[in-house]
């Protein structure tokens, strides 16, 4: 049984800003974070917000990760 999480717009926000400070393409950031590129666009342009708990932990994770140069 899989539980769900809300990602809301700060958090999508959040990722979306995270993304682009590091100069990072979606397929980028899907392998580091082992998110479909699908799912993460669509969390970013507010289209899908219902995920998985794995799904919100592993980008709540790449979130509070330290930036990587």
């Amino acid at each position: 049984m899989s539980t769900y999480k809300v990602i809301d717009n700060h958090m999508a926000q959040a990722l979306l800003i995270k993304r682009r400070q590091q100069s990072m393409t979606l397929a980028e950031m899907a392998k580091q974070t082992d998110v479909t590129r699908d799912i993460l666009s669509q969390i970013e342009r507010g289209k899908k917000q219902v995920v998985q708990a794995r799904v919100f932990g592993s980008l709540s994770n790449w979130l509070e990760s330290e930036v990587r140069s």
